[in-house]
């Protein structure tokens, strides 16, 4: 199993990272990381695709917003709310927004989305923004490696149980996202 592992991640380890940061990217940055850890990948490319896979995902919403950004943002009650949350941090920070809206889990489209639809530099907005992914990237793989150094430590070098413990993680943090959408959407509902 082991070495059915190694080859998928070799062939399609940095592929996965990318789809990963571009549909949810703090957990597999965490899964990322951790399989740095034990040599799974390689920490440069990892890094190089996980802020590709989440700047290209950022530059789509960034994009819709010039486009159509205003009626989809004000369409619905969800992203209307988000959006009065986004356009407070944005008139506040502005560019340096970024920075905060990176670590806050639920804001990566609307922010986007609004900046786009506000008319920022693309330029200024792409600078910030890589470097802004640069930080986040580095954090999130940081942690997921010195999961991995802890694993080695209580367990020993048993390879063949880190991608158990990889899938583990996912369909941990695939089931708290869900109930937090449901619980977000429950509560939006209420109101």
């Amino acid at each position: 199993m082991i070495e059915n592992l190694e080859d998928f991640l070799s062939s399609y380890g940095y592929v996965a990272v990318f789809i990963g940061t571009f549909i949810e990217g703090e957990l597999f940055l965490l899964v990322a990381g951790f399989f740095v850890r034990h040599d799974f990948l390689q920490p440069i490319p990892t890094f190089i695709f996980s802020i590709l896979g989440a700047l290209t995902h950022e530059l789509i919403y960034f994009f819709l917003g010039r486009w159509k950004g205003r009626s989809i943002l004000l369409g619905n009650k969800y992203t209307k709310r988000r959006y009065i949350k986004a356009k407070k941090l944005i008139e506040k920070y502005g560019i340096y927004s970024l920075f905060i809206i990176r670590f806050l889990y639920g804001m990566r489209v609307v922010p986007m989305m609004l900046m786009g639809a506000t008319g920022f530099n693309f330029y200024k907005f792409l600078f910030f923004n890589v470097l802004s992914l640069v930080i986040w990237a580095s954090i999130f793989l940081s942690v997921g490696y010195f999961l991995g150094h802890i694993a080695i430590n209580l367990f020993g070098n048993l390879k063949h149980y880190y991608f158990l413990f990889g899938l583990a993680v996912v369909i941990l943090g695939l089931l708290i996202y869900t109930f937090l959408t449901l619980k977000s959407k429950r509560r939006e509902a209420s109101r």
